[in-house]
């Protein structure tokens, strides 16, 4: 008896292009640009770009990896999620943080939140290059 369609295991589903989802990573909506997904992009850009500054104005701290602090590491991976805007800033001296400013948690959590909303843009990317979502 043939197995009902919704049951088939799907067939391996080739990758994402590397290149694409390094491009989705280093500046966000750019991925979705690239794919044709113009709305997407935007909206996407919009949000993470506009978490991403609300968080240096508050007076956030960009994560750094410190040795002894274990989940300085995971909050690095997080930050360092938004690509070029966490390199640009680090360059440049933005996102020292002031732990004293009234904004310095809020901010930091901007950022890190930030970051993680492009991880996540990235396996959107990878979804619709794969034609598993449109």
């Amino acid at each position: 008896m043939a197995e009902p369609e919704a049951r088939k295991r799907p067939e391996r589903i080739a990758s994402a292009p590397p290149g694409l989802l390094a491009a989705a990573w280093l500046i966000p909506g750019l991925g979705h640009l690239v794919l044709g997904k113009k709305l997407r992009a935007a909206v996407f850009a919009g949000v993470i770009l506009a978490s991403f500054v609300t968080g240096l104005l508050l007076q956030g701290e960009l994560a750094v990896p410190r040795s002894g602090q274990p989940f300085s590491f995971l909050a690095f991976l997080a930050c360092l999620g938004t690509g070029v805007p966490y390199i640009a800033s680090r360059l440049l001296d933005l996102g020292l943080g002031d732990p004293m400013a009234a904004g310095f948690g809020y901010g930091n959590t901007f950022l890190v939140t930030a970051g993680l909303m492009n991880l996540l843009t990235v396996l959107d990317v990878s979804d619709i290059a794969r034609g598993l979502k449109g």
